[in-house]
């Protein structure tokens, strides 16, 4: 969970969370509030969720993002991470490799 201080509260801005879906695999969600999108926080989240899949063993992330969701295909091309895609008329699968 990602959270910001409003007016001395704490308030949620974001999260992410990943499921193993066989050996070594797991898929990744995570969403960002749209009035903080485009600050970094979508960044962070995949980072933490990358080290903390690594650290469980696993090798590979995956998702699916729609095809119109530049900006969290934008998240994944600039983790660092090696990306592959395949895209079909629906949404695009990622594959990310730890």
């Amino acid at each position: 969970m990602v959270w910001t201080e409003e007016a001395g509260r704490r308030t949620i801005v974001g999260g992410g969370r990943y499921v193993v879906v066989q050996p070594g695999k797991a898929e990744v969600a995570f969403m960002v509030i749209d009035q903080c999108q485009g600050r970094g926080i979508g960044g962070l989240v995949l980072r933490h969720l990358a080290r903390i899949a690594h650290a469980a063993g696993l090798a590979t992330l995956i998702a699916e993002v729609l095809p119109e969701n530049t900006s969290m295909l934008k998240v994944f091309e600039k983790s660092g991470l090696s990306m592959t895609t395949d895209r079909d008329a629906e949404v695009v699968h990622v594959t990310l490799q730890l």
